[in-house]
């Protein structure tokens, strides 16, 4: 159990949440090494960890993103309903 002493603020969850979750793998590493995760599966979370831990990560979004140059067409709007199936 942690304190969080940092609100909520949508976009910066691994700012308020990562330097918990690194000192829970630290710990996991010296205590239980067998235990410790071989990689971390979600997007900024996720991310923000693999990069500050050395942990591998996979990108995984709720939706899909807006590239620059790519228009909102009705191609791209069919490609996110198709894709938000399977999330």
């Amino acid at each position: 159990m942690v304190t969080l002493t940092a609100p909520y603020i949508a976009g910066f969850l691994a700012f308020r949440e990562t330097p918990f979750l690194l000192e829970a793998l630290q710990r996991l590493k010296k205590n239980q090494p067998t235990l410790l995760p071989q990689g971390t599966v979600k997007f900024g979370l996720a991310c923000h960890l693999g990069v500050l831990s050395g942990l591998p990560c996979v990108g995984v979004a709720k939706n899909l993103l807006q590239v620059q140059g790519v228009n909102k067409s009705e191609e791209h709007q069919s490609q996110v309903r198709k894709h938000h199936l399977f999330f």
